[in-house]
Formats: structure tokens, C-alpha cells, sequence
């Protein structure tokens, strides 16, 4: 028996970096899993790989016409949804001056917007299930802002915000909201590809991070942690009893 058995969660930015080793420990505890991610091939190997409990769906999280219809389609595949785990992000370095049109949109539109859309896309299937779990991810990088992440950052400061509301309005239909203020992690798959949209940019922005001591706080003296860990974070969340509920929760390196 796993910790999931018949539960169907869906997991944004499922292809890549977190999101693979949340769907893995999902897949491994029993819950069908429906992953969400841009890249079509990398999403549907990573399906296959994962076995039947898979299901991949193409989703750009940024345009609320394509949340829309990845969610009406888990509607129609698997009837219900009991978890929603909002991991999908980019980041861009770049410093303020230098950001263009689309940087900043890009960037908003993924890591903010896109949990905007898909909670209000999951709520109504979370209420009909008669409750559940959304888990919505933010970054270390709040408590330690990077230079040249300007917009990264400010959009992870703005979904916690988001959440506190959300858990209040969502507390009477028994959809508990956790947010995950999660470090960095390492695994098979790579990360947002985003990251290399220009390396002059990333080149300057890793030069100065390890410079200043950036990366070495949050790589920690191990080296960092691995996604599949992760992946036990958010089982640990979305198991706690009914009668409990963590508000946010903070995984970082040691």
C-alpha cells in the first residue's frame, strides 16, 4: 500500500529539475499523476519512463487559455483531482536595466500567474473531490535576494503572499494551501532551460553569486540536496492528518 493509493495529483513543470522527483515519489506511493509541462518530448519520455500511472499533458502555464484545457482534460481523463503541486518556474538572470519586454513577462507569467491560473482551474475539482492539497513553491532566494534575479525573486515574494489569502478562502471547502520555500536541488533532467537564454547574462550573474558567497549558502556544506528528496517533502505535506495543516514550510541545503 502506498501513502497515495488512488489519489490523482497533478504537477506543474513536471518534466524537468523538482517536478521529475515529485512525480516519481507520487508514481512510486500510488497516485496517478498528471504532468504538466511546455517541452512535449522531454514530457512525454519522462511519462513513458514513469509507467501508466503517468499522464502527460502539454501545458504552457503562462497562457490561462492552455491551463484552462489541460485541467477540463484531467476533468475528463480521471474524473477528480485530490493535489496540486505548483512547481514550475524560470528564472532569467539579467540586471534590472538590461531586462527586456519579454523577460519580465515571461517570468511573471510562469512563476506567478501560472499558479494564479491553475488554482483557479483545480478548485473546483479539489472542492468536488471533498477536499485536498495544493502545494505552491517558492525559493530561498526570499530570504537571501540574488542580484541580477530581480524579477525571479519579486515573483516568489508575490505568490507567498498569494497563498496566505488563498488558504483563508479555501479553508471552509477542506483545501489546505501549503507553501514550500524549497533550496536548491539536483537531478536527472536538468532545470529550466530558460537558464541559458543568454549566457553573457548567466555567466555574470554565476561570477558574482560565487563571488559574494551566494552560492556556497545555498549549496550548503553537502552540496546540495537531490530532487527525489524533494519529492518526500511534498509527500510529507499532502499526508499529514485532516486535522493538521502546514502553513509553510522551509527546505533548504544543510
Amino acid at each position: 500500500m502506498g501513502a497515495l493509493d488512488g489519489k490523482v495529483a497533478v504537477v506543474t513543470g513536471a518534466s524537468s529539475g523538482s517536478g521529475r522527483g515529485i512525480a516519481k515519489r507520487f508514481v512510486e506511493e500510488g497516485a496517478q499523476v498528471v504532468l504538466l509541462a511546455r517541452g512535449e518530448e522531454r514530457l512525454k519520455e519522462y511519462a513513458a519512463e514513469l509507467g501508466d500511472q503517468a499522464i502527460p499533458i502539454v501545458t504552457d502555464v503562462g497562457d490561462p487559455d492552455s491551463v484552462r484545457a489541460a485541467f477540463a482534460d484531467v476533468e475528463q481523463r480521471v474524473g477528480k483531482l485530490d493535489i496540486l503541486i505548483n512547481n514550475a518556474a524560470i528564472y532569467r538572470p539579467c540586471a534590472v536595466e538590461l531586462l527586456t519586454d519579454g523577460d519580465i513577462m515571461r517570468q511573471v507569467g510562469t512563476n506567478f500567474l501560472g499558479p494564479v491560473y491553475t488554482c483557479r482551474a483545480a478548485i473546483p475539482l479539489l472542492r468536488a473531490a471533498g477536499g485536498g492539497d495544493i502545494v505552491n513553491t517558492s525559493s530561498e532566494s526570499t530570504l537571501d535576494p540574488f542580484p541580477m534575479l530581480s524579477m525571479y525573486v519579486s515573483t516568489k515574494a508575490a505568490l507567498e503572499m498569494f497563498d496566505r489569502i488563498l488558504a483563508e478562502e479555501l479553508r471552509d471547502d477542506e483545501i489546505r494551501v501549503t507553501t514550500l520555500v524549497q533550496g536548491t536541488a539536483f537531478g536527472a533532467g536538468g532545470g529550466t532551460t530558460d537558464f541559458a537564454w543568454e549566457p553573457e547574462n548567466a555567466e555574470a550573474a554565476s561570477k558574482m553569486w560565487m563571488e559574494k558567497g551566494y552560492l556556497g549558502r545555498v549549496t550548503g556544506h553537502s552540496g546540495g540536496q537531490d530532487v527525489e528528496d524533494i519529492g518526500d517533502v511534498h509527500i510529507f505535506i499532502v499526508t499529514r492528518p485532516r486535522t493538521q495543516k502546514l502553513d509553510t514550510v522551509y527546505c533548504r541545503s544543510f
